[in-house]
């Protein structure tokens, strides 16, 4: 969004002398800033608005008289400016400024006279027994894979560990039933397989989806599935295409790197298997739909910025990898026991965020998918923003969403989970046979937490 540049008439100047916007800015700023924060990104001057959300660009000038009068009095800062610029721009940035104010609705905002819970939480109720968008089904706690970094492991205590358990079909259908009774208001439906490692269960998986096919006829359903590509048959690779399943691939770049972590329950490493897995799915995903397909790589010690760019060059270097994301991530704290590592290993750290940044100034064509992936992560927060026409003056808690309506976690017995990212021991809200615990939701998840 570009800030509209004001061209005074010589009736305006007449009109609306420097005591016009000393007067109009002293209202403005005099009495409290505005929340707002101004952006020198190093090839372009902006303003974030606060209480509208938006991102406006300006003038070099504009952005100087703003940034004086939100560190300054009001007189100080108008005198620093015409004595820099002279009276004449002065006049042409601050109409500016009036103009942007009262076109744009910005920097209107100063307190926040509300803050708490989001206002749908008011009808929860009827938000969740309508407008469920997606689910994910723990089809297994078992997996024939021992990574050194995995929150199922015995030695991390926030999550459950391995076991035999498994989902049973009744369960998987029940799951089902209870998203097609609670979506009616929803277009799109989304099915995640969930682990464990979902792939040994792929008969179960195409039960599933056969069953959700049969019954969900009046929005479209999207699959996905996360999976470390191990057991990936050509089989496998040709019906997850057909069903126009999306996939998070885990593999954390070369061989050296991906089996140091990655490990089988025998101790060996899954790397030729895992990259065996990944280019049958991408032969698959290449001749008939591209972007369905990101890679996970974990981070993992010894840290350097030589390690990163060494995972980086292992994914260009795949010739036959399709168009991907490949989103590095640092492992789980407290998911590597101090046996695993030395302190020599954590000293030459290098955010792999900052990496990517750097990357990209460096080269604003980059196509690494490693960089992509990182740049996309971090700026879809500004991107996927709600902007408003009208500031609003209510300020909402952080990681609010409605406990069950954008997606659930089913475990294997058939308990509902808010999300499948948060600990396996918190508290339930309801299962698919008796349906959602409205009282749990409203105690625990939306009146304790406020």
């Amino acid at each position: 969004m570009t800030w509209k540049k004001a061209f005074l008439t010589m009736d305006q100047a007449q009109t609306r002398d420097k005591n016009f916007y000393l007067d109009f800015l002293g209202e403005v700023f005099g009495t409290g800033k505005p929340l707002a924060k101004l952006l020198d990104t190093g090839s372009g001057y902006y303003l974030y608005d606060t209480g509208t959300n938006k991102i406006l660009a300006c003038r070099r000038e504009v952005y100087d008289l703003l940034a004086g009068l939100f560190q300054e009095d009001v007189k100080q800062a108008s005198g620093n400016f015409i004595s820099r610029y002279g009276e004449r721009e002065f006049l042409v940035s601050s109409e500016e400024i009036v103009e942007a104010m009262n076109t744009e609705k910005i920097l209107l905002l100063k307190k926040a006279t509300n803050f708490g819970l989001s206002d749908h939480l008011q009808d929860f109720r009827q938000v969740l027994n309508t407008s469920m968008q997606g689910m994910h089904m723990e089809l297994t706690e078992k997996c024939f894979m021992n990574c050194g970094y995995c929150v199922y492991q015995d030695h991390y205590k926030e999550k459950r560990n391995y076991s035999d358990k498994s989902m049973s079909l009744e369960t998987a259908k029940k799951a089902i039933e209870f998203l097609k009774n609670h979506s009616t208001d929803s277009d799109t439906v989304m099915i995640g397989f969930y682990g464990g490692e979902p792939l040994q269960r792929f008969s179960f998986i195409k039960d599933c989806v056969e069953y959700a096919k049969k019954i969900i006829k009046d929005k479209e359903i999207k699959f996905n599935m996360t999976t470390n590509a191990v057991s990936v048959t050509p089989e496998i690779a040709e019906y997850l295409i057909n069903e126009g399943f999306s996939l998070l691939v885990s593999l954390d770049g070369p061989k050296e790197i991906h089996d140091r972590y990655r490990k089988d329950v025998t101790g060996k490493g899954s790397f030729d298997r895992a990259i065996n897995g990944l280019k049958l799915l991408s032969e698959k995903y290449r001749e008939k739909k591209k972007g369905m397909i990101s890679i996970n790589a974990v981070y993992t010690p010894p840290y350097s910025e030589e390690k990163i760019n060494r995972i980086n060059d292992f994914f260009k270097q795949l010739t036959w990898l399709p168009p991907v994301n490949v989103f590095i991530n640092y492992h789980n704290q407290n998911s590597l026991t101090v046996e695993m590592f030395t302190q020599e290993d954590l000293k030459q750290d290098k955010s792999t965020v900052q990496w990517a940044i750097e990357k990209y100034r460096s080269d604003f064509e980059v196509s690494d998918s490693m960089v992509k992936g990182q740049i996309e992560k971090t700026f879809a927060k500004f991107i996927q923003r709600s902007i408003l026409n009208q500031p609003f003056d209510r300020f909402y808690f952080n990681g609010c969403c409605l406990p069950g309506q954008r997606k659930t976690h089913i475990n294997t017995d058939g308990s509902i989970h808010i999300c499948e990212r948060i600990s396996s021991n918190s508290p339930s809200i309801g299962n698919v046979y008796s349906g959602f615990d409205f009282d749990a939701i409203e105690k625990v998840y939306i009146k304790e937490y406020a």
